[in-house]
């Protein structure tokens, strides 16, 4: 239960999504509970689904209805997620290799596996790498489809920011989180003494290459030559019992921006950066708030990733040749919630990106514009317009938080209305 209690929110809310079976194929012996359009819902589907949402309720320890409802409650969220995957399939929307591949790695190292180590751990909870695999391309589609259809629309400004301010309650001082940044060095299989000798000296390496000011992302990106590959990425904001025990008293020593390591695991060697921290135990500190725009090219059946990278390069090179950067972004750019804003994503603080482009952003000049790059939107060229150190205060903090309260609320509305537009457009027959 240990293990389910930290992957959870990783596998079971993943595992939501269950993909139903044609008309054609069912066993007469499996009764269809649900049918959805020219799909079925299983009975077996449907006890898988609502045993995995029991443990996952149990392990967050979270209170679980009266058996009707909660297997009401399942059966819905089915159904939606079968929709969705319908409406996906029908406008050509696809997840990548590269990107379900970076998703799995992501959530082994967020806790602390390597990718055998999360197939093994799988493997004990009788959980089939394929079928989760499987489950979380699903997920990403889903989430790409929410972001394309109901995200992407909503806007929150200033006023409606400063009028969440007024309500929310003055509260405690934050409890201390911090913000890692994580780069491991992992050990071959059945290392022997002399291998474990070798990795320590490649972390020692890597150690003093991020002293002089290279990211954690570009060794990982130029780390060919090593095997196995490097890999690493940003652990969120978390409270210092959160982070991996060997992190811990380590982490509590460093200041924002610093470094350190190497550090031995059962997996390799880590080094670990401190982007950033906040809470009672943080003493007040500057931060890097960045001012970008960028301009989005979305992958469709009629364009392919290779098609839209060559878009973008050719408008960069419009660019590079005098072209206003803001006059394409309106013109070119299918992000409707910048597009409109030439653009402009205005100034923000680190965390508030997709990590893939957030990595690019931290590698630009000011005023340099990347090479065309792929985040599970779509394609980006991005430029850096300014970047200022802001001091980060409780009451900085609470205006995000403030921002973010309010396009959340505003985001679950709007998701519930599309949704049940969804339905009502849709052929749902509960048996």
């Amino acid at each position: 239960m240990d293990f389910l209690k930290k992957i959870f929110p990783f596998i079971i809310l993943l595992s939501s999504v269950f993909s139903s079976m044609p008309l054609y194929a069912i066993e007469t012996l499996d009764r269809i509970v649900a049918v959805v359009n020219n799909s079925i819902i299983t009975q077996q589907q449907l006890n898988e689904q609502i045993e995995l949402s029991r443990q996952q309720s149990l392990a967050q320890n979270q209170s679980i209805p009266d058996t009707a409802t909660f297997r009401k409650q399942v059966l819905d969220k089915m159904i939606d997620n079968q929709l969705q995957l319908q409406l996906a399939a029908n406008t050509g929307l696809k997840v990548n290799e590269e990107a379900l591949d970076n998703t799995i790695m992501s959530i082994a190292q967020r806790n602390g596996f390597t990718l055998d180590q999360l197939r093994q751990q799988l493997q004990q909870e009788n959980i089939p790498y394929a079928k989760y695999q499987q489950q979380i391309r699903e997920q990403l589609i889903i989430n790409k489809l929410q972001q394309d259809e109901v995200a992407a629309k909503i806007t929150v400004t200033d006023q409606e920011t400063k009028d969440m301010l007024m309500h929310i309650p003055k509260s405690a001082p934050q409890k201390a989180a911090y913000r890692v940044e994580d780069l491991l060095v992992p050990f071959p299989n059945h290392s022997s003494v002399g291998d474990i000798s070798r990795i320590k000296d490649i972390a020692l390496s890597l150690l003093q290459q991020t002293k002089q000011g290279i990211s954690f992302q570009e060794l990982i990106e130029k780390a060919n030559k090593y095997n196995p590959p490097l890999a690493g990425g940003d652990l969120g904001w978390r409270p210092l019992n959160d982070l991996p025990d060997i992190f811990q008293a380590s982490v509590k020593k460093l200041k924002s921006g610093e470094v350190t390591g190497p550090i031995q695991a059962d997996n390799g060697f880590h080094l670990i950066r401190l982007l950033d921290m906040r809470g009672d135990s943080a003493a007040p500190h500057y931060v890097t708030s960045t001012h970008t725009r960028h301009i989005l090219i979305k992958t469709s059946p009629l364009l392919n990733n290779k098609q839209a990278e060559m878009r973008l390069n050719e408008i960069r090179a419009d660019i590079l040749r005098g072209g206003n950067f803001a006059e394409l972004a309106k013109k070119y750019s299918q992000d409707p919630g910048s597009a409109y804003k030439e653009g402009d994503l205005g100034w923000t603080l680190p965390g508030v990106f997709d990590p893939t482009f957030e990595a690019q952003i931290k590698k630009l000049a000011i005023n340099q514009i990347s090479l065309p790059f792929q985040t599970q939107f779509g394609w980006h060229i991005v430029q850096v317009l300014g970047r200022a150190q802001k001091l980060q205060t409780s009451k900085n903090i609470s205006r995000e938080q403030a921002a973010q309260l309010v396009f959340q609320r505003k985001f679950q509305q709007a998701l519930k209305n599309w949704l049940r537009q969804l339905r009502n457009q849709a052929y749902v027959k509960i048996m």
